[in-house]
């Protein structure tokens, strides 16, 4: 049996409109002893409770997931402040016609041959005070300073408030003490102990240290311009030369490793440092013609 409702169904949409006024009108509401005014206080304080509930649990997981992200961010710049603090350096690199002076953490001067290279910690000097050294260099240690210096072949200098040179090329090796006292260790041996004007020096790896002895000079040389060489590889002197006048060198027809040199020459003349070091050895030069290739033939 079909209702009313049902009826109304079918009809225009303004005549069910007005049907379905006309029905609802007549509906019966459950009395309420609360007028319209209350009745909306009370919908809106249980909206305002479902708000609150949700409030609760909202900020706990934010603030949890804000605690978890501080504290990563934390451990990060820790982990980061910690290896920086660790492994941080400062170099210093000279090319070839190269020189400076530099000081270290302890007011230490460290003055640098060209094609040389200085490098230690940045912070904590204080309780790592070690100096890695590639070339020549020469140290005025600040009188009470105690600090070490490792070159290759695992070589070191440990000094305290001294004046002295170390040349760490490759295979040569050579210390040089201008004042006060050194302590060198080659390898895992005994330590060797250089007073003023006495020197050591080492032409290659596993060779015994030779004794040098010293002018009566306050620096060495090389700091104006002068090199002096007894009885060294030609090598090593052609070396040299390279790396004062910031030029490339090739042999031709002889082998200067071979052959042994004795004299000097200054870093301020190409020509007169050529000439003081090939007439010598009976060689001869071509020089070319921007001045930084040289070229010395038997």
């Amino acid at each position: 049996m079909k209702t009313e409702e049902d009826n109304i169904l079918k009809g225009s949409s303004e005549d069910n409109f007005d049907e379905i006024l006309r029905i609802s009108s007549n509906l019966k509401v459950p009395a309420s002893s609360q007028g319209k005014e209350a009745s909306w206080d009370k919908l809106m304080h249980s909206i305002e409770e479902d708000s609150i509930d949700e409030v609760k649990v909202i900020p706990l997981l934010a603030s949890r997931k804000l605690w978890y992200s501080v504290a990563a961010t934390l451990l990060v710049l820790i982990a980061v402040t910690s290896l920086t603090y660790r492994y941080t350096t400062v170099e210093f690199h000279l090319a070839k016609g190269q020189k400076t002076s530099k000081f270290l953490p302890d007011s230490s001067e460290v003055k640098l041959n060209s094609e040389s290279k200085i490098v230690y910690r940045r912070f904590g000097w204080l309780s790592n005070r070690e100096v890695s050294l590639n070339g020549e260099a020469f140290f005025c240690v600040k009188h009470g300073s105690q600090f070490t210096i490792t070159t290759e072949f695992d070589r070191k200098v440990i000094v305290t408030g001294t004046k002295f040179n170390v040349l760490a090329r490759g295979d040569h090796f050579e210390v040089k003490c201008f004042d006060g006292s050194v302590n060198v260790q080659i390898s895992s041996k005994k330590i060797i102990s250089l007073t003023k004007g006495v020197g050591l020096t080492i032409n290659k790896p596993g060779e015994l240290p030779s004794q040098i002895k010293l002018d009566s000079i306050a620096e060495p040389t090389w700091i104006k311009g002068e090199f002096y060489f007894n009885n060294i590889s030609l090598n090593i002197v052609l070396d040299e030369l390279s790396r004062q006048f910031n030029i490339a060198i090739k042999t031709d027809g002889f082998a200067p490793s071979a052959r042994n040199y004795t004299g000097f020459f200054k870093n301020n003349h190409l020509v007169k440092a050529l000439d003081l070091i090939c007439i010598p050895m009976e060689l001869t030069y071509q020089i070319s013609s921007d001045s930084t290739r040289v070229i010395i033939k038997k």
